[in-house]
């Protein structure tokens, strides 16, 4: 029997995986040197040859399931670049949903992984649950698992089902998506989901995503704070002072408030989820041009760090969008339905063409 100071420091060593995955904490693993000076203490106990003693030790570890494996978040926002993501096989018109497939979101990802290798996603649900099997097969680095709605067992079941199936791809999980700010779920919805999921998921990052204003709230503050990163969407173009030509100023807007965030929550991990500017309609001074300069100025002043990075926001325009909104959201909306960095039929705007432009140059 291998003694108990041992088996505990096998269990409790750390490495770290390299390569083509992002770096990952595997409470399960042990190093070449931790295991040969385990050997030389077990000897005692098994008799034999060091080699014996090594070969039975392996077999134990082999044989011992993982208890889990946490993303260093850190790591994940330093090394991946995301987009936010909702697949063109999905849709929702008059109140109908139509899910999406495993075939267009496999098409989907292998255009995008052309320039991103990380995914945020809102839902696991209506047909995204393929996405974490076809991200991990495409070799994208991490997969943000979003649960749409809280209150919802079947989601929170596939998610957790996910978490355990595709432990190297996804990093993180986001509860909800300005669900509080509209007022579909309660603040309180997201706790107990998330409560519940720090005792299902131990070791995944855990988080929930609202407009950059609810994160600055005092009230709020203790609820933000207990999440493992921030996950805020920062749209200046809501503002009352926005103006679409004026692109230095919606810059500023949004590392003002970034800036901002780490200030009221210092330490934590902030990885923006939403920001930009929309390529249309012209008729609201809207353009491909002006969506690409946006999006060239931000990533030309942000570095990706161990605290701080921005998700590309998003892969592509969502024409139904509109009419969704309208629904709980009086008005004109249909900006809403340009955001894409591609278009329906997977053209890419210009914006595409500036950030690689940029990341060459890096």
């Amino acid at each position: 029997m291998i003694p108990q100071k041992v088996r505990n420091e096998m269990f409790m060593l750390k490495v770290q995986d390299r390569g083509d995955q992002v770096v990952k904490s595997k409470a399960y693993s042990v190093s070449c040197a931790t295991v040969i000076k385990g050997a030389v203490q077990c000897r005692k106990f098994l008799g034999g040859s060091i080699l014996y003693v090594l070969l039975v030790m392996l077999m134990f570890i082999a044989a011992t399931p993982a208890t889990g494996t946490a993303a260093d978040i850190g790591a994940v926002l330093e090394n991946v670049r995301f987009v936010s993501y909702t697949p063109r096989s999905f849709s929702v018109v008059n109140g109908r949903t139509l899910p999406a497939t495993s075939a267009g979101i496999t098409k989907d990802l292998e255009l995008l992984h052309r320039d991103f290798n990380g995914i945020i996603i809102y839902s696991c649900s209506n047909g995204l649950d393929h996405l974490p099997e076809i991200a991990e097969k495409l070799h994208y680095k991490a997969v943000i698992l979003g649960i749409w709605d809280p209150k919802s067992e079947s989601e929170i079941q596939t998610a957790i089902r996910l978490v355990r199936q595709f432990p190297k791809t996804i990093a993180a999980v986001s509860v909800g998506n300005e669900g509080i700010y509209a007022r579909r779920y309660r603040l309180e919805d997201v706790q107990n989901t998330i409560h519940r999921l720090r005792k299902e998921l131990p070791s995944v990052p855990l988080t929930t995503s609202e407009p950059f204003f609810l994160y600055l709230k005092p009230e709020y503050t203790a609820f933000f704070d207990q999440m493992d990163l921030l996950l805020p969407n920062i749209h200046p173009i809501f503002e009352k002072w926005f103006k679409p030509a004026d692109i230095s100023n919606a810059v500023a807007f949004v590392l003002n408030v970034s800036h901002d965030l780490e200030a009221r929550y210092p330490g934590k991990p902030l990885l923006v989820k939403e920001t930009g500017l929309p390529s249309g309609p012209a008729s609201q001074g809207f353009t491909p041009e002006r969506q690409s300069a946006f999006w060239a100025a931000v990533l030309k002043q942000i570095t990706p760090s161990r605290k701080f990075t921005v998700s590309c926001f998003e892969a592509f325009d969502e024409p139904w969008k509109p009419a969704v909104i309208k629904e709980d959201y009086p008005g004109d909306h249909e900006q809403e339905g340009f955001w894409g960095f591609y278009t329906t039929d997977g053209r890419p705007k210009p914006v595409i063409s500036a950030i690689q432009s940029f990341r060459k140059s890096r």
